[in-house]
């Protein structure tokens, strides 16, 4: 992790977070954008950061949170696995490879290079964007990478 020597707060705050939990979250959102937060501080751990896209700061800040004990305790996420076990209900969560990292500014600051996942998550009837009679236009969450051929 660069620790730069800086007068930057919000940059120190960031190095702050990250070591008291292990990551932080970032949010990003200006205007008629969609929305995103992922985390920064998964990399020191040797696992993806993950990016939401498209959902309310709170909500994504729950999920990634989540993940991130989850990883801290051992799990790992990988490219085109698929989990009900993040939420309440069955409704499912998919990851993909981020291949888009222009937003990932923090990561790249922090550690030089940027390797991520994208936590894809369902509309209110439990399909994916990919699946027929999803019901979210598809700006509602862009997709960051491609969608691997186990999800077709």
């Amino acid at each position: 992790m660069k620790h730069k020597d800086s007068n930057d707060p919000v940059f120190d705050q960031l190095l702050s977070l990250i070591d008291k939990h292990g990551w932080a979250v970032r949010h990003v959102g200006a205007g008629h954008e969609a929305a995103f937060s992922y985390t920064v501080g998964l990399t020191a751990v040797g696992h993806p950061e993950i990016v939401m896209e498209g959902l309310p700061f709170e909500v994504a800040q729950a999920f990634l949170n989540l993940m991130g004990e989850e990883v801290k305790a051992g799990r790992r996420f990988t490219p085109g696995s698929i989990t009900t076990d993040l939420t309440d209900s069955p409704a499912p969560i998919a990851f993909i490879s981020v291949e888009n990292i222009t937003g990932l500014t923090a990561v790249a600051e922090v550690y030089g290079e940027v390797n991520a996942l994208q936590a894809i998550w369902s509309d209110s009837t439990g399909r994916l964007p990919w699946e027929s009679s999803y019901r979210n236009s598809a700006d509602a969450q862009p997709l960051l990478g491609p969608v691997p051929d186990s999800f077709k």
